[in-house]
């Protein structure tokens, strides 16, 4: 019960008192992945456009094979533990090869990626990030207000979607051509909800990018759109100049080449970086009559809308000995061996905070006390608890589960803590607190038991760091 104990006064200077956060991890920021994990971010932005060739339509839709690199210069401004906002160098360059095949309307694609390669420099720092096996089918869904990228053969982990994230992919490309028939002069404006789904971006609230057909030959059009236009990106605003240089096949009505030149620059927001970049983008599209990766069995399975969860991501800390999933509006804030934290980010504002502890092992025959694990909240909270709202107990496949839902106050604002015991028969223990305002309760609570849902048990790394060592403990965003 000490260790309970412990673990709950952690979890309540982590949820209600974020100066503490800031002062435990204030010196592992500097050379912890915080650094690479926001440049996935931006590489996601540019990974999946450039130069192209013209594909092959079939009766099932259109088979390409394709081949994207990517440069991306400037710097990035990251909000560091304790709210300073620091700036550093970013330099990124970026390979990708796949076979694709789009369907008839270019609402839906299938990816099967063969290599993927990226060199992230962020002042000294020099990462390539990896890509699971399991992970390289992708399936992109396209409808009037999103687009989703989600791998059938299960969840991917943010640091592979945020690599291979398609924001400005051909899909949406298409949306920006014109209804009428293409003639040389003619002119055209981009719409807004569509140039917000090219660059990945929440809204376009302003400005104006014009598209124009500068010559049409041979059945060749050559396409240009160019602006500059503001919107919002994670509640924050961002400038984005805007030049895209195309080829376009009228016959086949598909696109044969496309350079595409971003330079934005985002103000720095509670869950993503500042961003002053420049990214140059090529991208070339090989023509194939079929690839033996998307046979007609692969497409009849995967052509369909995407099924409830698959907007979902795994959560595999460093070394907390556990795995969750959760859905993308939830960001990895800190993941140290002693906590993982998560916050819900909302238009800019903190929603709520979910906090994580794997505590030791207990006796399997000497279950949780379900009056002392409350009673350690009421400690923990001191003069902040109000009442207990809610206690229960229940089994989550091998999962013994224990819920308190407490509510109080943090100076003048009311608050709500929502407590999990969770443990297996073997023995292994884990406390998660769900902790946000009382306005917020129904954004949280439709999250935080299917979050707890999907709590697995893993082994525990041989080594634990030392507070020595703590330095070299990621610390993602």
């Amino acid at each position: 019960h000490r260790d309970l104990h412990l673990s709950l006064r952690r979890q309540r200077q982590m949820c209600i008192r974020d100066r503490s956060i800031h002062r435990q991890i204030q010196q592992l920021t500097k050379q912890s992945l915080v650094i690479p994990v926001n440049c996935l971010v931006i590489f996601a932005f540019f990974l999946g456009m450039g130069r192209a060739v013209i594909g092959q339509e079939t009766l099932t839709g259109h088979f390409q094979q394709v081949e994207a690199d990517i440069r991306i210069t400037g710097s990035l401004s990251p909000r560091i533990p304790g709210g300073e906002v620091v700036s550093q160098k970013i330099d990124v360059t970026g390979k990708q090869r796949y076979d694709e095949w789009l369907n008839s309307t270019n609402t839906r694609s299938i990816r099967q990626y063969k290599a993927i390669s990226s060199a992230i420099a962020i002042d000294e720092y020099r990462v390539r990030p990896k890509f699971r096996r399991q992970s390289t089918l992708i399936v992109t869904d396209l409808n009037d207000t999103r687009l989703l990228l989600y791998s059938p053969s299960g969840p991917m982990t943010s640091e592979e979607l945020e690599l291979i994230n398609l924001q400005g992919n051909l899909l949406v490309l298409y949306q920006l051509l014109p209804d009428a028939e293409l003639e040389t002069g003619t002119t055209f404006d981009a719409r807004y909800m569509t140039l917000a789904k090219l660059l990945g971006i929440d809204e376009v609230s302003g400005g104006k990018v014009t598209g124009s057909v500068s010559s049409l030959e041979n059945s060749i059009a050559v396409l240009n759109w160019t602006g500059s236009i503001t919107g919002a990106a994670d509640g924050v605003a961002t400038d984005i100049d805007l030049i895209i240089a195309t080829q376009f096949n009228t016959a086949t009505g598909r696109f044969s080449s496309v350079k595409i030149r971003i330079k934005e620059n985002r103000k720095t927001g509670l869950a993503r970086p500042g961003l002053d970049v420049v990214a140059n983008i090529n991208l070339k599209i090989l023509d194939v009559p079929s690839t033996p990766t998307i046979g007609e069995t692969l497409i009849s399975r995967l052509d369909t809308p995407p099924v409830r969860g698959s907007d979902r991501i795994i959560l595999r800390p460093i070394a907390s000995g556990f795995t969750i999933y959760h859905q993308r509006n939830w960001t990895v804030f800190v993941d140290q061996p002693q906590m993982c934290v998560l916050r819900m980010i909302k238009h800019g504002e903190l929603v709520g905070q979910c906090s994580i502890s794997r505590l030791p092992n207990r006796d399997s025959n000497q279950p949780i006390d379900v009056e002392k694990f409350q009673s350690g909240i009421i400690g923990s909270l001191g003069d902040q608890f109000g009442q207990v709202l809610d206690r229960k107990q229940y089994k989550e496949g091998d999962l013994h589960v224990i819920r308190v839902a407490v509510v109080g106050q943090n100076g003048d604002v009311p608050v709500q803590w929502n407590y999990y015991h969770i443990s297996n028969p073997a023995g292994q223990q884990a406390v998660a607190v769900f902790t946000f305002e009382l306005t917020n309760e129904p954004l949280i609570t439709k999250h935080d038991r299917s979050m707890v849902s999907t709590f697995a048990f893993k082994e525990l790394p041989v080594e634990t760091p030392t507070a020595q060592n703590q330095q070299n403990t990621t610390v993602r965003k």
